[in-house]
C-alpha cells in the first residue's frame, strides 16, 4: 500500500531525480522509491553482512550506471526487477527493525 508524504528536497537533488525519472520513463515518485529501496539494500548489506539478498547487486549497479533502466531491459523484466528490489528492501527493513546490526 502506498502512502502520500510531503518531503522537502534541495533543488539539486530534486533536479537529479527528475532527470533520472525522465531518462528512465518512470514517475518522480517511482524514482524516489527506487532510490530509497536501493539505499536501504546497500545500508543493510553493510549493517548485516551475513544477510543474503536474493538479487544481483552487480546487475542493479550496471543498470544504474547506464541510467536507462527501461532501455537496458524489456518492460516485463524491468517491472520484475522493481518487484524484486521492493521485496528485498522490505525484508531488509524488517531485519533492521527486529535486529541489531552485526558487530565488525
Amino acid at each position: 500500500m502506498l502512502k502520500r508524504y510531503q518531503i522537502l528536497l534541495n533543488d539539486w537533488l530534486a533536479n537529479h531525480y527528475k532527470d533520472a525519472a525522465k531518462k528512465n520513463d518512470v514517475s518522480f515518485s517511482e524514482m524516489i522509491r527506487m532510490a530509497l529501496c536501493n539505499d536501504l539494500l546497500q545500508a543493510a548489506g553493510h549493517a548485516f553482512p551475513k544477510h543474503r539478498v536474493k538479487i544481483d547487486r552487480r546487475k542493479i549497479a550496471a543498470i544504474m550506471k547506464a541510467q536507462q533502466l527501461k532501455e537496458a531491459m524489456h518492460d516485463v523484466e524491468f517491472h520484475k526487477l522493481l518487484s524484486q528490489i521492493y521485496f528485498e528492501s522490505r525484508k531488509a527493513a524488517e531485519l533492521w527493525n527486529t535486529n541489531k546490526p552485526d558487530a565488525d
